[in-house]
């Protein structure tokens, strides 16, 4: 405000008392200028009811915005499920749509950002679920493939067992061979020692 606006002529009281008028019990423009008029005898216009208005309208976020910075470094030394979080913060945005739109469905910008910030929190939550199915599937997917080698993989694990002329280590390194598969024809764990193929 410039130093000779007529809101710098009320006390810090009275001030509160303005912003408590305009943000709290939405009086309106016309309400408050009369409020105004007739208890702090001070003449004034809509025009500057208004013009106070967005100016502490403003002012009010960056502050809001602060205190919710400072809130966050908070709770960021505690030990809390962000997924928790995340579901209270959806709810708060949910809630402030809907105030704004009872209150002031004028403000298109903000019910625009607010309904935004919702639409984007559920697209990730799609995103979450398609990502924890794809998870499944896939596990699902590596389990049928393992159960289908498993007829194979205890063949060879009974050949190695069987073979009386491997030594307990040689066995011990055919079976890592399967297990982390490294190359059959190497180990050589097609139930005979490449040193013996062709006998």
């Amino acid at each position: 405000m410039r130093d000779d606006s007529t809101w710098n002529q009320l006390t810090p009281v009275q001030r509160e008392m303005l912003e408590g008028w305009l943000f709290d019990e939405n009086l309106g423009y016309a309400k408050t200028l009369e409020r105004v008029q007739k208890e702090f005898g001070v003449e004034a216009t809509i025009a500057s009811v208004g013009r106070f208005y967005r100016r502490r309208g403003r002012e009010r976020q960056v502050e809001e915005l602060v205190e919710a910075q400072a809130v966050a470094s908070e709770l960021n030394h505690l030990p809390v499920s962000v997924a928790s979080l995340r579901e209270a913060a959806v709810k708060l945005v949910g809630k402030a749509v809907l105030k704004l739109a009872g209150e002031k469905p004028e403000e298109l910008e903000q019910l625009v950002s607010f309904t935004k910030l919702l639409l984007d929190s559920e697209d990730n939550d799609i995103r979450r679920s398609r990502l924890k199915l794809a998870q499944k599937c896939f596990d699902y997917e590596a389990t049928a493939a393992a159960n289908k080698e498993l007829p194979q993989m205890r063949a060879y694990l009974d050949v190695i067992g069987k073979d009386t002329s491997l030594s307990h280590d040689e066995k011990i390194k055919r079976v890592h061979a399967i297990l982390f598969g490294w190359d059959r024809a190497k180990s050589g764990v097609d139930g005979q020692d490449d040193s013996n193929n062709g006998n």
